[in-house]
Formats: C-alpha cells, structure tokens, sequence
C-alpha cells in the first residue's frame, strides 16, 4: 500500500509517499539481493532493494537502499526505512538520510549495515513472523518550479536545508 502527498510552496514541488514493503518467505531468498514493487513520490519512482544477508563485505547485517527508477532530472530527498516489531509496536530500527540523486542515476543510496541479521532473524524481537518481513520506506522529493512554464515546471533544486516546511494537503492512496 502506498500514499503520496504533494504540495506547492512558493517555487518548491514537495511531494512525499509512504510504501509498505510486504515481504513473504523471507528466509527462502535465493538471490543476493531483490527489489520492491516500483512506487511514486511526485512525478519520481523509485524502489527498494533489499540484500537479506549483507552486502559487499558486510555479511552479518541487513542492507537496504533506495533506487531511482528511469530518472530524467536530479531531486533532492529525504527518506527513511523502519522495520517495525510485529509483536511489540515499540520495538522498531528506523534510519533516515538525505541525498541528492542526479539526473539518470541507476545508483542507490541507503544503508549497508541497515540492522543486524542476528537481531532481525531473532524470533523474540517479533521483525520476521511466519517468515514475513515488513519494510515501511517513506520519502519525499523536492525539486524547484521552472519559472517558464514552456517545460515540464520543474528543474533541480537548491540546498535542501533551505525547504520551506510544508502542511502537505493532498492525498493519493495507491493500492501496491
């Protein structure tokens, strides 16, 4: 289940989207690595990848990062990821981060120790049940309205420090 959230601040586009990745028969991956249903923040997709037993030299923790699909223009986000306890709701790891992803970029960026895979896989801390893993990913873009209306209305932003702070009035819920 996804939503997106967008909203026009002076000459700023906000726009933020909340993904809920479901991912069933978690300890039956076989690859090094698989990626999340494609979701929306704005006119931006985006996916995650997960690689369920580390990454590069990092074997003993969970890795996750945020992927930009088909990117025409550079965005500043800011996004994060949480793994959430299914049988204690107090019980969660969240990360955050900022990133300015640049125009047709296939990288990802996020987190190569993400948890560790002794804490996710430990049955006591409720993160895998029935061999289930829940992934909440929220991110929001911000780009600058192109004064000439001639264009798409959007162009690279500046610093992201700078982003006015936004009540976002606009709701889209998307069923993933």
């Amino acid at each position: 289940m996804a939503s997106t959230e967008i909203e026009e601040i002076g000459s700023f586009s906000i726009s933020s989207s909340k993904f809920n990745w479901k991912i069933k028969n978690f300890s039956e991956f076989t690859t090094m690595y698989t990626y999340s249903d494609v979701f929306t923040a704005g006119s931006f997709k985006w996916r995650a990848c997960i690689y369920p037993k580390g990454m590069g030299k990092v074997y003993d923790h969970l890795s996750l990062y945020l992927v930009p699909v088909d990117l025409t223009k550079s965005v500043n986000t800011e996004y994060c990821f949480a793994i959430t306890s299914q049988t204690d709701r107090n019980n969660k790891v969240r990360k955050e981060q900022k990133q300015k992803f640049l125009e047709e970029t296939t990288r990802g960026w996020g987190w190569t120790s993400f948890m560790p895979l002794s804490e996710l896989h430990d049955p006591s801390k409720g993160y895998i049940v029935d061999d289930t893993c829940v992934i909440s990913i929220e991110v929001t873009c911000w780009t600058m309205k192109e004064e000439d209306s001639s264009d798409d209305g959007v162009k690279e932003s500046g610093d992201p420090h700078k982003v006015p702070e936004a009540k976002r009035s606009k709701t889209i819920e998307n069923s993933q």
